[in-house]
């Protein structure tokens, strides 16, 4: 276990250096250009008593470019998708004129795509991977265990200054990429008189990605196990969604398909 007050004196660079050295061996000649994971994705509404549902799972990033599919066997949910061209996030309906709770907050939180962090560390887009680049703020928090293992808590703060809370979570051993939490606090909107103002509720959006399970192939070490939970809270009920991606695999420096990242908002 590493006391909190050294914790606090490692620099965000040796976490990034460390985190970069987890991801790519350096006995590996040639740059990572690109990745496509393949598996399987399950997907649950609700507490763990619901039933999954699970079905096919795709995670392609070239560059700062990143596409995301998952199918499931439901007539209302057949498929979600998310794709980024490297400017733009676009995220399909999954019926006419609705998009899924997963997709509904990316597109109003789209900064966490665009700076390179949904995804983590099975994106080529990684925050990481450009670290010259002018993004956010981050600071070091301390420690907190995951899973048994201790973790550096590392804060980030949006340059899009959108007020959603960000945390990153890094193996204090491996520097590998743990976790990452995203909070969003929502006002409550104003009534048309005090009273009914007084009854309105804040809004609470939480989103976290975990990555497990890692191992390494053709000089890269990457999560297998991929993990969003997505919940909201409003007025004392909780909607909660589940995504678990079991990714069996991987290719590297492929041919991709321009159309890969190039999907209709419709």
């Amino acid at each position: 276990m590493v006391p909190a007050a050294f914790s606090q004196k490692v620099s965000i660079d040796a976490i990034v250096s460390k985190n970069l050295a987890s991801i790519v061996s350096p006995d590996r000649k040639t740059k990572l250009i690109n990745i496509t994971a393949l598996g399987e994705s399950t997907y649950v509404q609700g507490n763990n008593h619901q039933r999954p549902w699970t079905g096919k799972s795709a995670v392609v990033s070239d560059g700062k470019k990143l596409a995301i599919a998952m199918t499931f066997p439901l007539d209302n949910y057949p498929v979600d998708r998310i794709s980024f061209d490297g400017k733009k996030l676009t995220v399909p309906y999954i019926t006419p004129g609705v998009r899924s709770a997963l997709g509904t907050y990316l597109v109003k939180n789209e900064e966490i795509v665009k700076e390179g962090l949904f995804g983590g560390v099975l994106s080529t887009g990684w925050t990481f991977h450009y670290p010259d680049e002018k993004k956010g703020s981050m600071s070091v928090q301390g420690t907190k265990e995951i899973d048994g293992r201790q973790a550096y808590i590392v804060s980030y703060s949006s340059k899009a200054g959108s007020g959603i809370s960000i945390r990153l979570f890094f193996d204090v051993e491996t520097g590998q990429h743990l976790r990452t939490e995203y909070r969003r606090v929502i006002s409550a909107q104003m009534g048309p008189t005090p009273e009914l103002s007084a009854k309105q509720n804040e809004t609470i959006e939480e989103l976290s990605e975990d990555f497990r399970d890692f191992k390494t192939e053709n000089g890269v070490t990457l999560p297998r196990s991929y993990t969003l939970r997505l919940a909201s809270v409003y007025g004392g009920n909780r909607r909660e969604f589940s995504y678990s991606l079991k990714l069996s695999d991987f290719y590297y420096d492929q041919q991709l398909d321009a159309a890969t990242f190039e999907i209709e908002n419709k």
